[in-house]
């Protein structure tokens, strides 16, 4: 068999600098630096440790040196005074010498301080210069070669030597045989030769054998120092180890504690403050878990109490809403007295039915029983009979509705749910908006569609927004209602949002607005995009302007779909905002712009040029408004 393989383009892989490399290498070490305490201790104890070593060293070694050379030079200085007197006392014996026995007795004496024993290198009898005629002169004996003996020695040190018995020494630097360079000291003083005049010696001592124990302090130092360094820093580590082990496993236990794992304990070992700390997270988990169990056992019997009696009323209040019924369709025939009674009971038995109804729904989100029937939806459809149905409350406030649909809308929900979310999303802004204009924007996206109501009414604070979604809470509890409201309607808004895989978000300013955003992913479950960032649409200056036609581009520069994805896999916090810049409602992607307008009775507004047609259905407007859920 033959196997034919395909050919692919050679591309050498990209070469990285040594900076890229090096620049890579130090944010990994300090990466490493960050995430570890054991090594931020290890290596702050090493460095402490070094520094304290080459202080030590330092001084030591300066110390040792400091010695060994003032031992040198006096020993070498107590050499030479005794090898000069000697020599002063030959030259002082002869009587009346001559040329050839001053030079004999000069060789002689140079010759006798050549001794590597006592490390003399060189040494030389110099005369002594600027001085009268003298009897006779001798040649000036020398171990080395004169230049460079003389090289060895110093104007300052020739300007001294002869100005008396003193003897003078100086450091100098000594070249061996190898070529390497060695301390030495050269030491010098004045002789005088009968008949010859004044002489200088001058001898070059090695201080070779002083380095040498130098740099055996200094190795041995150096030796003991890494080893000590090496010894701290495991024992450091072993130490830190030990510490730490107990914290991170009340770190570990910690994590599993907020997982829910609250059997969790940590094992007490000894009577240290680590056993403190592990008895401590001990008594913590316990508290706990027990106070958990008590709330878990509370809000069990607490659904439990709302599902049954919830239910055990479904029958009673649905006969008695029965017979309420009658009478309110006979209100007619009642007297006077009689007939606001009857009006009266009828809208609070809606109100109970509703209350029921909602008490139900909750307790079976807190159950966890709830499940989607979901099915492709046009939401700008869906939108626009939701707006239909609250005309009557809306010409109640004396507030017009405009709906703006741009984009694709379509997407695969729940009808039944969306439309619920609509409504109590509308009537909200309805009751809130004092007479200004309502604005229902639909937005289809990519991955997403949004629906935003805003109003221009009296808005909400930052912490009103906080608590909007929060059971049976309201913004103003002395507030008129026209259409009555349970407390729970925003709350099973947003459960039946991210029942869907969305979100829904609420943003405010008092005196200016309130704006809802409802996004919705296409599919549930998917990852998705908003199209709508969430703002206070009632504070842009776009507010004001009438919608754009489906030729109209919008006044922005920027893609709709440009937020962060969002993964609707995991639970979605309906309090998170987006912040992205604000975008005028219009035609976009190739979407007609519909404005639709609630205020003339019995008719929709639709874009200049369209057909204007009835929108009266034949609904019980009041049984449908009574039904609304509020939590403002």
């Amino acid at each position: 068999m033959i196997r034919k393989s395909g050919t692919s383009q050679y591309r050498p892989r990209a070469r990285r600098s040594v900076v890229d490399v090096f620049r890579a290498r130090v944010r990994s070490l300090s990466a490493w630096w960050r995430s570890s305490l054991t090594v931020r201790v290890v290596g702050l104890v090493m460095a402490a440790g070094i520094l304290s070593m080459l202080m030590a060293g330092s001084i030591i070694v300066t110390q040792t040196r400091s010695q060994l050379f003032e031992r040198a030079v006096t020993s070498v200085v107590d050499q030479f005074e005794s090898a000069r007197r000697n020599a002063q006392s030959q030259f002082d014996a002869s009587t009346s010498p001559t040329a050839g026995e001053m030079q004999q007795i000069a060789n002689s004496v140079v010759v006798s301080l050549d001794d590597s024993a006592r490390g003399i290198v060189g040494s030389a009898m110099l005369r002594t210069p600027g001085q009268n005629d003298t009897s006779f002169q001798i040649v000036e004996p020398f171990t080395q070669s004169s230049s460079q003996i003389r090289t060895l020695i110093s104007d300052e040190m020739r300007a001294q030597v002869p100005g008396g018995n003193a003897v003078h020494w100086q450091s100098i630097d000594l070249v061996g045989s190898d070529g390497v360079s060695q301390p030495g000291i050269m030491v010098g003083a004045s002789l005088s030769l009968p008949g010859a005049g004044n002489y200088e010696l001058y001898v070059a001592y090695s201080l070779e054998s002083q380095e040498s124990s130098i740099r055996l302090v200094v190795g041995t130092l150096t030796a003991g120092a890494m080893v000590l360094i090496l010894l701290l820093a495991l024992i450091t580590w072993i130490v830190v180890g030990l510490v730490l082990r107990p914290v991170q496993e009340a770190s570990r236990n910690a994590q599993r504690l907020a997982d829910g794992a609250f059997d969790t304990r940590m094992v007490v070992r000894g009577d240290d403050e680590l056993a403190h700390l592990a008895e401590s997270y001990n008594q913590m988990a316990e508290s706990l878990q027990e106070q958990f169990t008590r709330l878990e056992r509370m809000s069990k019997v607490q659904q439990e109490f709302v599902s049954a009696v919830s239910h055990e009323l479904r029958t009673p209040v649905t006969t008695i809403r029965m017979a309420g019924q009658l009478i309110y369709d006979k209100r007619d025939e009642l007297p006077s007295s009689l007939r606001r009674s009857a009006e009266l009971q009828h809208g609070q038995l809606i109100n109970l039915d509703t209350t029921l109804s909602d008490l139900l729904e909750i307790s079976r989100f807190d159950a966890g029983a709830m499940s989607l029937a979901t099915e492709h939806t046009d939401l700008s459809a869906l939108v626009s009979q939701t707006i239909e149905a609250q005309q009557v409350l809306a010409e109640a406030n004396g507030v017009e509705v405009r709906l703006v649909v741009t984009g694709d809308t379509q997407a695969k929900v729940e009808p039944r749910r969306v439309e619920r979310i609509v409504r109590n999303l509308l009537v909200n802004a309805l009751e809130h908006a004092d007479g200004q204009d309502v604005r229902v924007t639909v937005v289809g996206a990519e991955s997403a569609v949004a629906i935003e109501v805003s109003d221009h009414g009296i808005g909400l604070s930052e912490e009103q927004a906080a608590h909007v979604f929060d059971r049976f809470w309201r913004a103003d509890v002395a507030r008129v209602r026209k259409s009555g409201g349970t407390g729970l309607g925003l709350t099973i808004a947003r459960e039946d949002a991210l029942l869907h895989g969305g979100k829904l978000q609420c943003a405010g300013e008092l005196g200016v607005g309130s704006t809802f955003l409802l996004t919705l992913p296409r599919e549930p479950g998917k990852k998705w995009s908003a199209p709508l960032p969430l703002r206070v649409a009632a504070a842009e200056p776009s507010w004001d302007v009438e919608a754009p036609g489906p030729d109209e581009p919008l006044d922005s520069d920027e893609p709709l779909d440009s937020a962060e994805p969002v993964d609707s896999a995991e639970p979605l916090d309906s309090g998170d905002t987006q912040s992205s810049p604000s975008r005028a409602s219009g035609a976009e992607q190739g979407g007609p712009a519909i404005d639709v307008g609630i205020g003339d009775p019995g008719a929709i507004k639709r874009n200049e040029g369209e057909q204007v047609r009835d929108v009266a259905d034949g609904r019980d407007h009041a049984t449908t408004t009574g039904q609304s859920r509020e939590q403002q």
